[in-house]
């Protein structure tokens, strides 16, 4: 029997964050480690699996949940599949009692302090995956969910490899030996396990499968406030007569494009001049809150040219925070959040048209591309243009984890 294996360590934990010893005991996911799980989880869509199994440890089972969710699979626990026990070392900080930890991880033998040694480790994993096996058939692909020193032993005990030559390669590397929410692989046949991925980063794993995706990012059609030059992040208006004008010009243009989906910003003007571009497409664009303009917070509906003084500055750091609005980190968190998951559910060669805003698209060049505010207007400037003109469209490629402007906004 062959069964092919993928194995995803955790995200990271309270723990992980402040470096306590983390065995048999458990922490909750931190924020990261749910963005990271979430990070996998995209990356893993289009992976199909027959089982999904995990650590009974909390950690591991919610990460294995927001896998799981992309799969319609429910994730079963198992105690076998828990990290190696450090006995009562275990929620020790590692910094501090360095001096009594090491020994045990030279030796690999923590039972004078309750724990375990690879002997005891080896069976207990022998019986977790015993019981795996017997539930899968020939040629099925199993998700494991487990632990970054379970992965560890598992190389030392199970694989074919040598884990010695691992770890000098990462630490001269500088490198983690398992990344929290890395993916390895290894199958199973006759009796015999092969490592045949090590741990990867979600990014390292895209990058194995080739994959080119086009976005065409349009902004929407001028409104009554763009009209009256009013501050407009999360309020909103109607596309004036003009706006509505501006939204059939960029549909002419992009009428041969052959888009395989498209999304749009909830705010109105957005989906209006969406859904004026796809006419004639067959299809509808799917509202999304990651692409809503920045939240301006209390200058919202404000005469921008009235506090021009005050609001210059802050269109060129995105910090919108002590105003009430969005800090930076939020509106780059979520351009990244929208522009994986659109990647990571689109097919090689596809086109995606991307119905947007003005000031979100700046954030979008320095989120994916490293383009400054400061440089993106007054590369604008010297070139003579409007740098985001109403109903302007600009392309984005995507190509194998790395995107690059094709086309400014024009």
């Amino acid at each position: 029997m062959k069964v092919h294996f993928y194995y995803v360590r955790h995200g990271e934990t309270l723990f992980n964050e402040i470096r306590r010893m983390q065995g048999a005991c458990d922490s909750p996911l931190t924020q990261k480690g749910i963005e990271q799980a979430e990070d996998t989880a995209s990356a893993l869509r289009h992976v199909h699996f027959d089982h999904i199994f995990c650590s009974s440890s909390e950690r591991a089972w919610d990460t294995a949940k927001i896998i799981a969710a992309y799969h319609g699979i429910e994730p079963v626990y198992m105690k076998e599949l828990r990290e190696f026990d450090f006995g009562n070392l275990d929620g020790e900080m590692i910094d501090r009692f360095y001096e009594r930890i090491q020994p045990h991880r030279m030796a690999d033998d923590w039972t004078d302090v309750g724990g375990e040694n690879v002997a005891l480790f080896k069976a207990r994993a022998q019986k977790g995956f015993d019981k795996i096996l017997a539930e899968c058939r020939d040629g099925d692909t199993v998700l494991i969910v487990s632990h970054g020193s379970y992965l560890m032993h598992l190389m030392k005990t199970h694989f074919n490899f040598d884990q010695q030559e691992y770890i000098r390669r990462r630490q001269a590397a500088d490198l983690p030996f398992v990344p929290n929410c890395s993916v390895s692989e290894f199958e199973y046949e006759d009796g015999v396990y092969t490592l045949t991925a090590e741990p990867q980063t979600a990014y390292e794993f895209r990058r194995r499968t080739p994959k080119k995706v086009t976005f065409y990012y349009v902004r929407h059609g001028q409104t009554v406030f763009n009209k009256n030059k009013r501050m407009q992040g999360w309020s909103d208006a109607p596309l004036t007569d003009t706006g509505i004008q501006d939204a059939c010009r960029a549909k002419e243009r992009l009428k041969d494009v052959s888009f395989a989906k498209a999304y749009c910003s909830t705010a109105e003007r957005a989906r209006d001049t969406a859904e004026i571009i796809l006419q004639g497409h067959g299809i509808k664009a799917v509202p999304r809150k990651e692409l809503r303009e920045i939240f301006f917070g209390k200058w919202e509906g404000a005469h921008y040219e009235n506090h021009w003084a005050e609001l210059n500055d802050k269109f060129l750091t995105d910090d919108w925070k002590e105003d009430g609005g969005e800090s930076h980190e939020d509106v780059q968190n979520r351009i990244h959040a929208f522009f994986r998951d659109a990647a990571d559910a689109a097919s090689d060669g596809d086109e995606i048209l991307v119905t947007s805003h003005g000031t979100l698209y700046a954030a979008v060049l320095e989120a994916l591309l490293g383009i400054s505010r400061k440089e993106f207007y007054e590369s604008a400037a010297r070139e003579g243009r409007d740098p985001i003109p109403n109903a302007g469209i600009a392309k984005i490629t995507y190509r194998d984890g790395t995107y690059e402007l094709t086309q400014a906004m024009a």
